[in-house]
């Protein structure tokens, strides 16, 4: 996912000798710092690089708990209407972490890849600290963990997080890497057919975690397209992805796919500049092209701009390289988890009827 490991031995006194470390040095003492990281937004990409990264310090890492109906509801009466429910949740980790941790790391993502143009992620992700920041006045600035690729390589975030909270910068190769292997554990798990909440799981409490359902054999295969924060969460997505093995279907979702299977997709493709919009836009079209895919699912927030957009580019630019069917779901707080149930069981015997249509009829029709 666009990690640089190149290069970490260089330019480290350059950081900015402004960066305020004075916060930290007071609370530190013999126990580590105390950071919270919210359960939300990119949690459920850079959790593992994080954890492992701020722990080879000596800090201790807590995240906030699985979201449940109480965060959600605290989220959205803190947050503005008119942003997706995503960001909404990421309010509602945050006033559960408030005052039990010394700081709260908040990524503020730019840019995470460099290409000959231009690229971004949702300015959402962009201003997640500074809407932290004035949202939440009683509580210190967030820790910010900065990516912008196109202007500096992944590991020049760390060099700033480190400086932040006065630590030593001699010997963050070896912290650097630590993470990085942790991060190719976390995608390997996510490779092999687990959803990022069940890799999380896997990783932090061992292999005795059972194998979910999902993954098993079905008599249709549904792929399910959309951010990781989705995806992840079923407060977010109503337990999507469980009402559909419910219901007997195989689930494949976009997080499985490798960062190769994506690439091989782009000359096809327009270029976009949302760099995770061109990634949903890939894997569109890698589980369109797969003949084995009875149907896909678009899973959206309402209210994000960016993915209004792709969904029209999914719909009307992608040809299916068989009979698949698209359906959109779109996710606000009000969404009802029996309405998500209804509308996948439809979806699954929908798909169920015509296969076996298709079947009796010698696949004409």
């Amino acid at each position: 996912m666009w990690i640089v490991c190149g290069g970490c031995g260089t330019m480290l006194q350059r950081v900015s000798q402004s960066v305020d470390a004075d916060a930290f040095r007071d609370v530190r003492g013999d126990r580590g710092l105390r950071i919270g990281i919210p359960r939300a937004l990119m949690f459920y990409r850079y959790y593992p690089f994080l954890k492992a990264f701020l722990e080879s310090y000596g800090c201790n890492v807590q995240p906030s708990p699985p979201t449940n109906l109480e965060i959600l509801g605290e989220g959205t009466d803190i947050c503005v209407d008119d942003v997706c429910v995503a960001v909404k949740v990421l309010f509602g980790h945050v006033s559960q972490l408030a005052h039990k941790v010394d700081a709260i790391l908040i990524p503020r993502l730019v840019s995470v890849e460099k290409r000959g143009y231009d690229t971004f992620t949702c300015p959402k992700l962009i201003a997640a600290p500074d809407m932290i920041r004035y949202s939440f006045p009683h509580l210190p600035p967030p820790l910010e963990f900065t990516v912008d690729i196109s202007n500096a390589p992944w590991w020049w975030g760390c060099v700033r997080l480190v400086r932040r909270l006065d630590l030593p910068l001699r010997g963050i190769a070896r912290p650097y890497m630590t993470a990085v292997r942790e991060q190719e554990r976390y995608e390997g798990m996510l490779r092999s057919g687990l959803l990022p909440s069940d890799a999380l799981k896997r990783m932090y409490n061992g292999n005795g975690v059972p194998r979910p359902a999902y993954i098993s054999e079905g008599d249709v295969i549904v792929a399910v397209v959309g951010h990781p924060y989705l995806l992840g969460d079923p407060i977010v997505n109503k337990r999507l992805i469980h009402w559909l093995d419910a219901s007997g279907a195989k689930v494949l979702g976009s997080t499985m796919l490798s960062q190769e299977d994506l690439e091989r997709e782009e000359p096809s493709l327009p270029p976009l500049s949302w760099s995770y919009e061109r990634e949903l836009l890939a894997a569109s079209s890698s589980f369109m092209k797969r003949k084995d895919v009875d149907g896909m699912i678009y899973l959206t927030s309402f209210g994000c701009g960016p993915d209004s957009l792709v969904t029209e580019m999914v719909r009307r630019e992608l040809k299916p390289a068989g009979d698949q069917v698209l359906m959109e779901m779109v996710l606000d707080e009000h969404s009802a988890e029996s309405g998500v149930r209804t509308r996948a069981e439809a979806f699954v015997d929908m798909l169920r009827h015509r296969k076996k249509m298709r079947s009796n009829t010698g696949g004409v029709g």
